[in-house]
């Protein structure tokens, strides 16, 4: 089981390292900024984690492992920024695949780092149904709200693609079912739903409701004329 998570760990970091990257690419960063994009995305959410468990230095500044795994991260952001910009392989996937390739990774990352959250949490003597899913859910999607904080944009988990709702059911799901089946087929499964929903919902274009412009300018245009009523009397 710990070999499964350790290889988890390496899975999850280089696939948001690759998913990361292409986005630094797409935003037009230097090779600094995809770095800093690459590791915000890996280890934003568990920094967080941590602090709120109370894990205090947080992993990634005291665990050897943590410092290998953002080593890996590193190599990974540099060999796919090179080959974003060079190599002719990079070029192709960006002109056919790259919506695909980018959402499948930070599926996976995504998924892989659910899991670790909620396991580190464990491993840190916390119990509770609220703490543990929101130790997966922040864990899983905080790197990426803090990578698109800093890329000026409003966080995709709060407006693409259902983001959050496959984290939530999956993060659920692992902690009702973790002491009730075999761990590794829980976890299993919960990499599945939080892959395959998150798949599904870039191939059919699902997202929530969001108001209409029309109806953001019409709300507007009714809040300013009765400002101005208000002013008048």
């Amino acid at each position: 089981m710990d070999a499964f998570l350790i290889v988890l760990q390496y899975v999850g970091a280089v696939s948001f390292a690759i998913s990361a990257t292409i986005y630094a690419v797409h935003k037009r960063t230097d090779i600094i900024g995809a770095l800093v994009f690459s590791l915000l995305t890996c280890f934003g959410g568990g920094f967080i984690r941590d602090m709120v468990i109370g894990r205090i230095p947080p992993n990634l500044l005291v665990n050897r492992e943590y410092h290998y795994l953002a080593l890996v991260c590193a190599l990974t952001c540099v060999i796919c920024y090179c080959l974003g910009f060079v190599a002719p392989i990079g070029r192709f996937m960006r002109k056919h695949q790259h919506s695909v390739i980018i959402e499948f990774t930070d599926a996976l990352g995504l998924a892989s780092f659910v899991v670790l959250g909620m396991e580190s949490a464990v491993e840190f003597g916390k119990t509770g149904f609220v703490l543990l899913v929101f130790a997966g859910c922040i864990t899983g999607a905080g790197g990426g709200i803090l990578r698109d904080i800093c890329a000026a944009e409003i966080p995709s988990v709060f407006r693409k693609h259902i983001y959050l709702i496959p984290v939530i059911i999956a993060s659920c799901f692992l902690v009702l079912t973790y002491d009730k089946m075999p761990q590794i087929v829980s976890i299993i499964i919960t990499m599945l739903i939080i892959i395959v929903i998150r798949m599904l919902a870039f191939k059919f274009k699902w997202n929530l409701p969001i108001p209409k412009e029309k109806e953001i300018e019409n709300k507007k245009e009714r809040e300013s004329k009765e400002e101005k009523e208000l002013v008048l009397k």
